[in-house]
């Protein structure tokens, strides 16, 4: 979700931006005409977007801010602020954020499902089914891929699997190279007891993002629980060498460690 989320707020976003500048710079309108028009408001909010698609989250954080300052009634940035927390695990920060967008432009489905993978995490599931289904009336492609994606975590933080792998399903008829959903529905089939199948989908996973380190990890996992230990070990190893401090490499170190003895044997 979040690469096509992300970019659908920069685009929508940088395309007003850009015609912004462009009239002032024609007409010769004083910068200080209109408080929400001004070149460095616009500055702070072309460096927000540039760093939201860049990943760096807590400095993307900072220039919505800044451009908020300035105009407060702009429902673009409350949603790409609301993004920016939300990747940084901020979730009721970023539930904050998409209330103000979504207040602000009621009628827009990107927030209403923005604001649904908000209430996911914080585990809201009705509001989170409320939001989803507005978003329903969305008459953009890509807003029912990101919507079938999002229905896909969130039947999966519910426990109903088979839902959420048709969810997942749903989305890779939409999107065959859609990360998240083809990491999902590997999680859903797993989940289910299908261990092939799961480890095919890792598989296309770690081909989309091979640099990845969830995807080689849940890989590596799957292929060690398939009595496939020396191919397992090696997506652990790669998982460690790209997440050296994060969750996954700790995980993938505990299965490495445990598999030691019996490499020794």
């Amino acid at each position: 979700m979040k690469a096509r989320a992300k970019g659908n707020v920069i685009v929508a976003v940088a395309g007003r931006v850009m015609s912004a500048l462009l009239v002032l710079s024609l007409t010769g309108c004083p910068a200080s005409a209109k408080k929400h028009t001004t070149a460095e408001a616009m500055l702070d909010l072309r460096m927000a977007q540039v760093l939201l698609r860049e990943g760096r989250y807590a400095d993307a954080e900072k220039a919505y801010r800044e451009f908020l300052k300035n105009d407060s009634k702009n429902p673009d940035a409350y949603d790409g602020l609301g993004i920016t927390l939300l990747s940084q695990g901020e979730n009721r920060g970023a539930l904050a954020a998409f209330n103000e967008a979504t207040k602000l432009s009621p009628e827009k489905p990107l927030y209403r499902i923005h604001r649904g993978m908000a209430y996911t995490k914080l585990g809201q599931y009705k509001e989170a089914d409320g939001d989803f289904r507005l978003a329903e009336s969305s008459t953009d492609p890509l807003d029912h891929l990101d919507l079938a994606v999002q229905l896909g975590k969130l039947r999966q933080q519910q426990g109903d699997f088979p839902a959420a792998e048709a969810f997942y399903a749903k989305a890779l008829s939409r999107d065959p190279k859609n990360f998240e959903a083809t990491l999902g529905h590997g999680v859903a089939r797993e989940a289910q007891g299908r261990l092939e199948a799961a480890a095919q989908d890792y598989l296309d996973a770690v081909k989309l993002r091979p640099k990845n380190a969830d995807a080689n990890l849940h890989l590596g996992l799957v292929l060690v629980t398939l009595h496939r230990e020396a191919l397992g070990r090696r997506y652990l190893e790669r998982t460690v060498d790209l997440d050296p401090g994060g969750d996954s490499a700790s995980r993938a170190r505990l299965i490495l460690e445990s598999l030691e003895p019996a490499a020794r044997k």
